[in-house]
């Protein structure tokens, strides 16, 4: 009975869509966790600057991957314009990130302005809050917008 409705949930294109976009998410936050701690905590960068540029790699590599995996074949334009719409997204998934991030430093510090870097802890769990809540904005708005068939 159980393999039944597994099985049945597994049919769903919507969800097939969504572990696939999660799996690519997977390397796209490692790229962008990766790069961004150690820009702001080895080589001493701003965590802003840090979060733009390991955004920039981070973008590309989700778009790459979920052009030709997850929703492949979808989307209407060239190629061109549908990494644009796929880069507008996600700048606002990065604004959405940056004022989680910032939301979460200042629940622990009171602060709203802070000179520098916060310290490790709280910069992971204000990563970790951002990314679960950015990746479903990002997913909604790919699938809705970005990778929208021609005819809807």
């Amino acid at each position: 009975m159980l393999d039944v409705g597994i099985s049945s949930m597994i049919q769903r294109p919507g969800l097939r869509q969504f572990v696939k976009f999660c799996l690519i998410g997977l390397t796209s936050m490692v790229i962008d966790v990766g790069i961004a701690r150690y820009l702001t905590y080895e080589m001493q960068y701003h965590w802003i600057l840090a979060q733009v540029i390991s955004f920039a790699l981070a973008v590309t590599n989700g778009f790459v991957w979920n052009s030709l995996w997850t929703f492949r074949g979808l989307g209407s334009g060239s190629r061109h314009a549908i990494y644009l719409k796929f880069v507008g997204v996600n700048v606002l998934g990065l604004l959405f990130n940056l004022i989680i991030m910032k939301g979460v430093f200042f629940a622990f510090t009171g602060h709203i302005i802070n000179q520098g870097n916060p310290d490790k802890t709280h910069w992971a769990i204000a990563k970790g809050i951002a990314i679960v809540l950015v990746a479903i904005w990002n997913f909604q708005a790919n699938k809705h917008y970005t990778f929208r068939p021609p005819d809807q």
